[in-house]
C-alpha cells in the first residue's frame, strides 16, 4: 500500500488528507471515501476503525481516501455538529475521483459513528458514491436519513453492545429505505471496536467488492 499526504479546498476552506492505493499499478482501482468519527471526542482520520478499513480496502484493490473534518488536525474552520461537514466529504470524493489510477465511475462512500450522520443527512454526498457503508450509525440519524430514498447498495453494520441504535423501532426504520439495507449485527461489539476491528472489516470489505469492484 502506498500513502499520499494531500490537501484539498471546499468553501474557501484547506483540509488535509491522505489517500491510499494499492502496491499493484495495473488496471484502474476502484475508490472508497471514509469519513470519521466525532471531532469533539477525539474522531479523527487516523481512528482505529478508519484505519482497518483503510488498510483492509487496500490489500482488496482499493483506493481510499481518509480526511479530517473541519476543526480537526490541520483542517481548517471549526466543528459544525455535521450541518456544513458535508462540504468536505464532496470535495474529498471530488478529489479521490479524480486521482491517478482511480476508476472515477466506481466510488463508495464510508462512515463511521458521526461520519455516517453526514453521509445520511446531506443528499449533497448522496449523489456520486455508487456504494454506501455506514458503520455504527446511531438510531435517530437513521430514523431522520435522507439517503433512505436512494436506492444504490447500503450496509449498515454495528455492534449488539451498541446503545446508539438500541431501539425497539429498527426494524421498521430499516423497512423505510426505498431498498432496505443489508444490515449485520455484530455480537459482543460496543461502539468503538476496539480489538474487534477485523469483524468488521470482513463484512465491509466484501461489500464494496462485491458491490463495487
Amino acid at each position: 500500500m502506498r500513502q499520499s499526504a494531500v490537501t484539498f479546498k471546499a468553501k474557501g476552506l484547506n483540509f488535509e488528507g491522505v489517500v491510499a492505493t494499492p502496491d499493484d499499478t495495473g488496471g484502474k482501482f476502484p475508490g472508497v471515501v471514509i469519513c470519521h468519527p466525532h471531532p469533539l471526542f477525539g474522531g479523527n482520520m487516523d481512528n482505529n476503525v478508519v484505519l482497518a478499513v483503510t488498510y483492509s480496502l487496500a490489500q482488496q484493490g482499493f483506493a481510499t481516501l481518509r480526511f479530517n473534518f473541519r476543526g480537526v488536525g490541520n483542517s481548517e474552520g471549526e466543528h459544525t455538529k455535521g450541518e456544513q461537514e458535508y462540504q468536505e466529504a464532496v470535495a474529498a470524493m471530488d478529489l479521490l475521483q479524480a486521482w491517478p489510477g482511480v476508476d472515477g465511475q466506481k466510488i463508495g462512500l464510508a462512515g463511521y459513528s458521526f461520519g455516517t450522520r453526514v453521509v445520511l443527512s446531506h443528499p449533497e454526498v448522496q449523489k456520486k458514491p455508487k456504494v454506501f457503508a455506514l458503520i455504527s450509525p446511531s438510531f435517530e440519524a437513521l430514523e431522520t436519513a435522507t439517503l433512505k430514498k436512494n436506492k444504490r447498495p447500503k450496509l449498515i453494520i454495528t455492534g449488539d453492545r451498541d446503545k446508539l441504535i438500541q431501539s425497539e423501532n429498527l426494524q421498521p426504520v430499516l423497512e423505510s429505505f426505498a431498498v432496505p439495507p443489508t444490515f449485520k449485527l455484530v455480537p459482543g461489539v460496543d461502539h468503538f471496536w476496539m480489538g474487534k476491528e477485523d469483524l468488521l472489516v470482513e463484512e465491509v470489505c466484501p461489500f464494496f467488492s462485491e458491490n463495487l469492484a
